[in-house]
């Protein structure tokens, strides 16, 4: 058994909002700096991104490789029948997806124009049609006041309906953690995801956030296996933001920024949509959304969890250094210098942030070990925490 740091969900550039150059020559080389030994595909419905796939990565094995990078064949499907839901595929073989195509398209339920394409169907349906062709289903950044499961629903059974426990596996998203999610019992037999939803290659998007997996090889079939907890695999660390970064934390207006206790804007027993201070629109953060689910199970969940590691890319720490004033030597600092001055020294983004022994960062970057060591002890404030559709904002 091995160790591998894995990223399952990300975008091509046929996806909305995706940078043009998302394309596999940038993958790998953004997932070889960060650490990332597994990537999903992404957008694999796409028929000209699904035909690049297909000329470019190599089957060896149960593995795909190009470059020194596994991947897995997976995309994002948005479902409209209640709300957007989006879901993470995950599938064994380009014959697989290509399966999946076809019954989509015979059946009208999309044309699959889009990188993540809409689907006319439940997530319950979903998951029969993921489950016919030998695939894997979750929910996608599950907490989001968008596009996400419990936006539109109050349980993952009122989601999937007779199928929920198909679902084996649900993504955390930026704006919660494992603590956070384990307030539900009704997850306890769902394996907590952290991916980053790239939708660009650069550095301080893929791979943002990730789940350290131990497999035989970099597999579907071994992700699968994981996912079962089968001889050994499993999940045996998340990384990702500290859950106060993220754009939908604290329930807050998009407009003025302003964050609201949720009890200051629910008038009979109804919650304001827009801002009593400038009138925008006002979202319950991830924080509310989840209280507020726990209180109205009133299980008690059981399950044990891998833990979850905050941090930030590489990037973004050295551009907060570069910014404070308590680190005046770090103002003549180039930051994209600097980032692959310190790849070259420690082989990668992720040993940086999480394997390195500190003693050996504080040898030649005192500053920067500083940082990482309140990083690890958890102990990083905010300047700015996310909320209403704003990302937060490190303090160092």
């Amino acid at each position: 058994m091995k160790h591998f740091d894995v990223d399952l969900h990300v975008h091509s550039r046929f996806s909305i909002g995706t940078s043009p150059k998302m394309d596999l020559p940038r993958m790998c080389e953004t997932a070889h700096l960060k650490g990332i030994q597994v990537l999903g595909t992404g957008d694999c419905l796409h028929s000209a991104w699904l035909e690049e796939l297909e000329s470019s990565l190599e089957k060896r094995g149960d593995c795909y490789e190009i470059d020194g990078i596994a991947f897995v064949i997976q995309t994002e499907i948005e479902t409209t029948v209640k709300g957007r839901v989006h879901h993470v595929i995950l599938f064994p073989s380009f014959s697989s997806a290509h399966e999946l195509r076809e019954v989509v398209l015979n059946n009208g339920y999309s044309q699959l124009t889009g990188g993540r394409p809409q689907l006319r169907i439940s997530p319950e349906k979903l998951i029969s049609l993921v489950r016919d062709v030998d695939a894997l289903a979750g929910p996608s950044h599950a907490f989001t006041p968008w596009t996400s499961m419990y936006a539109a629903y109050d349980s993952i059974r009122e989601c999937y309906g007779e199928n929920a426990d198909l679902v084996t596996f649900l993504e955390l998203g930026l704006s919660a953690d494992t603590e956070m999610a384990s307030k539900l019992a009704e997850l306890d037999s769902c394996t907590f995801v952290s991916f980053s939803d790239a939708h660009s290659a650069a550095p301080d998007k893929l791979g943002r956030e990730f789940t350290r997996f131990c497999l035989r090889c970099p597999s579907f079939r071994e992700v699968r296996r994981a996912f079962q907890g089968i001889n050994g695999r499993g999940v045996v660390l998340n990384v990702g933001l500290d859950p106060r970064e993220g754009k939908y934390h604290l329930t807050g207006c998009h407009r003025c920024k302003k964050a609201y206790d949720l009890e200051d804007i629910t008038v009979d027993g109804n919650v304001l949509k827009t801002c009593p201070e400038c009138g925008g629109p006002l979202k319950i953060g991830v924080k509310d959304r989840i209280r507020l689910l726990a209180l109205k199970s009133g299980e008690v969940p059981s399950a044990r969890r891998p833990p979850y590691r905050h941090t930030v890319p590489l990037l973004e720490i050295l551009k907060a250094m570069k910014r404070s004033k308590a680190m005046k030597r770090s103002k003549a600092m180039n930051v994209k210098k600097s980032y692959h001055e310190l790849i070259r020294e420690f082989h990668n983004e992720i040993n940086i942030l999480i394997d390195a022994p500190l003693g050996d960062v504080r040898q030649q970057h005192p500053e920067l070990a500083e940082v990482l060591e309140r990083f690890r002890k958890d102990a990083i404030d905010f300047e700015f925490v996310g909320r209403g559709g704003w990302y937060g904002k490190i303090k160092i």
